[in-house]
């Protein structure tokens, strides 16, 4: 897990147990993105049981196993929905493929943990919607950005304690390594990724409602663009976004894929 490779760096915090053992048990499905392990992570350091592990691609199996030795090796998917010891399933699909997962975990009595972006479509934010309201049960997202990093985790203490005051303008820089040469080809294609505002730009969007203590916000104005990216036409590789808050805070940001190889990843 390197950190040089932000698509599989997977951080790793202190245990801190809100669970007693065997309290929580949670499994893991589709590990198309490398963002699974670092949910997984978080789930264990909390004393949650990593009990099963599911995805159709036997070598994307076996490095998870590497990292999680314990865990069992599901057969299908089927396997782990009907273990009713499974309260929660972490999986990092091809976006576009999360709200369906998500759907049928929901399903089966299960919470979902699903990496960012959760949805590429309005209507699939919609779908879930209404499924959790009828099942009951969440639909929860990892921004690792926030929730997986020590200095954005600090801010948001010094906001809640009220250090710096009243925050009424977040700005955000996000900008990633493409690294094209270890990218499925599904990261490439508009439909399955839903384009970098959706992308990791939600990252972005989820860090200044947090931090601007919004519960909604409207996009004032946005633009994308592929500058460098020629070999790989429905790529986006710059975007940026200017939003307002239902409180009044405002928000700019701007992502791109430029980063050089030089550089280690943004967290550092």
């Amino acid at each position: 897990m390197s950190r040089n490779d932000g698509m599989n760096y997977a951080p790793k915090g202190k245990p801190n147990k809100v669970v007693s053992e065997n309290e929580f048990t949670f499994a893991a499905i589709a590990l198309d993105h490398g963002h699974i392990y670092g949910m997984c992570n978080g789930l264990v350091e909390a004393g949650a049981r990593l009990k099963w592990v599911y995805d159709p691609d036997p070598s994307k199996v076996k490095s998870f196993v590497k990292a999680f030795p314990n865990v069992l090796v599901a057969s299908s998917e089927e396997q782990i929905m009907q273990d009713e010891e499974v309260r929660l399933i972490a999986a990092a699909a091809i976006p576009s493929k999360r709200c369906e997962l998500g759907l049928r975990a929901m399903n089966n009595g299960k919470d979902y943990f699903t990496d960012k972006t959760p949805f590429t479509t309005l209507e699939q934010l919609e779908i879930a919607r209404a499924k959790t309201k009828e099942t009951g049960k969440k639909y929860m997202v990892y921004y690792s950005e926030r929730l997986h990093v020590e200095s954005a985790v600090f801010a948001g203490q010094l906001i809640e304690e009220g250090a710096i005051g009243r925050v009424i303008q977040v700005t955000g820089f996000g900008p990633h390594r493409l690294s094209a040469e270890i990218r499925p080809k599904w990261f490439f294609e508009k439909k399955y990724y839903g384009g970098i505002l959706c992308d990791i730009g939600s990252h972005q969007i989820e860090q200044f409602l947090y931090f601007a203590g919004c519960k909604d916000g409207k996009v004032l104005h946005s633009k994308v663009a592929n500058y460098n990216a020629k070999d790989y036409p429905e790529l986006e590789d710059y975007g940026d976004a200017t939003l307002i808050g239902d409180n009044g805070a405002t928000n700019y940001f701007r992502v791109d894929w430029h980063t050089p190889d030089g550089l280690s990843t943004w967290r550092w």
